[in-house]
């Protein structure tokens, strides 16, 4: 679990099937803000003062649908639990660079090293159900939108803000072929990353960069695919082979090159950009990275980026929630700070907002892997977010979510 959702003054967490769940968000009685839990790893997940939905005991459901290549999951599963449940079947969804994440990682986007090759995780829901903040149960599947202006808006709402109106219980999805990749992580010099950003643009859509930036500077670049031979792709950049894999859960850890100590304890916020290509100012960004890591305040806050573009673009920005379709690079930032300091945490958290600015020139656009509701920016990484779409969001939230029971809007 999040260590800082862990060590939150919750109230309390509720394990409620679905005919208590409607009738827990529609009780007129209980107006206060529900959090939701999946797999856990959102610092949302809890909160002082706050009661948490688990999700993680009452739905758990798994069923592969041979015919249609799809999959029925309940969201108390984690994407480690649904890649293991589909290995059986030869098939396997694009997670991100971790297993842990529950269905949140689903519903506010979902990407990660395949997303170029195979799209966001998120477009792959054929199906979504769950309550809405008012209380009423919904079952609504992508074929329902069609010529129904009330559900292509209630689709798109879900398919990226999902934590603002519902209580999402199962979703079904498409499914691909298990391929193997290719993995290369190394440690690399400051100077050497705008060239590694400015090659990663030029690949096919199969292979993406992923880098991260504490004590040292790792890059993690995968193809997809790659049953053998020579990975052209890296050019005269790489240091070392690429190291073979059999599936997205045997790939190695992201950022364990990073540093060699053990991480101390810590809290952290995590804030994600999107924008277009580096390209030629990739230097100058660097450069300007570079300043505001001598300036950390905690060993463990930290710069990292994921590639995305090709099949990621393909999807018209109007169809969903996540309307940066034209968004090539996704720089996130951590900011740490020890357990109980709150200077600490005041100042990983300046820290983090002056990265972000730094970045936004290039990254105008937000993504909402973790909802900032608690703090002070909250209503720009809104309007960030959803840009033109924010209005009729909220609109659709005052209509299915009037008591505002979750994250607020």
């Amino acid at each position: 679990m999040n260590a800082l959702a862990k060590d939150a003054r919750s109230e309390g967490r509720l394990n409620l099937g679905p005919e208590l769940l409607s009738a827990v968000l529609g009780h007129s009685l209980h107006a206060t803000q529900l959090l939701v839990s999946s797999g856990g790893t959102s610092s949302r997940c809890a909160g002082d003062g706050l009661w948490t939905l688990d999700l993680k005991q009452r739905y758990r459901e798994f069923c592969y649908q041979e015919g249609a290549s799809e999959v029925r999951i309940g969201t108390g599963l984690t994407m480690a639990e649904v890649l293991e449940g589909l290995r059986s079947e030869q098939r396997a969804l694009p997670i991100g660079l971790s297993g842990l994440p529950g269905s949140g990682f689903l519903l506010t986007g979902g990407m990660g090293p395949l997303s170029r090759s195979q799209g966001l995780a998120m477009d792959h829901i054929q199906r979504i159900e769950g309550v809405w903040g008012n209380g009423e149960p919904f079952n609504i599947h992508r074929d329902d939108t069609i010529g129904d202006q009330h559900s292509a808006c209630c689709w798109r709402g879900l398919l990226g803000a999902a934590p603002f109106l519902a209580v999402v219980t199962a979703v079904e999805l498409s499914t691909h072929p298990i391929k193997p990749l290719a993995v290369l992580q190394q440690r690399i010099a400051i100077e050497a990353l705008p060239n590694w950003i400015r090659a990663a643009e030029e690949w096919p859509s199969s292979a993406s960069l992923q880098w991260s930036w504490g004590d040292q500077l790792e890059i993690y670049a995968v193809q997809s695919g790659a049953a053998g031979g020579s990975d052209h792709w890296f050019g005269a950049l790489a240091e070392q082979a690429a190291e073979r894999c059999a599936d997205q859960l045997s790939q190695p850890g992201f950022g364990r090159l990073t540093s060699d100590h053990a991480p101390l304890p810590s809290h952290c916020e995590v804030l994600g950009r999107l924008g277009g290509r580096w390209g030629e100012h990739a230097e100058a960004v660097v450069d300007c990275l570079r300043e505001w890591m001598l300036r950390r305040p905690h060993p463990s806050c930290r710069i990292s980026a994921q590639q995305l573009g090709g099949a990621t673009s393909t999807v018209s920005p109007a169809s969903t929630s996540f309307i940066h379709r034209n968004a090539e690079w996704k720089p996130w930032i951590t900011a740490a700070w020890a357990p109980g300091d709150l200077q600490g945490r005041a100042r990983a958290l300046d820290w983090m907002d002056c990265v972000s600015t730094a970045l936004w020139a290039l990254n105008p656009g937000v993504h909402l892997a973790q909802i900032h509701d608690h703090l002070p920016g909250h209503a720009q990484e809104l309007s960030d977010a959803f840009g033109s779409w924010l209005p009729s969001l909220q609109r659709l939230k005052a209509e299915i979510d009037p008591d505002q029971r979750l994250c607020p809007l």
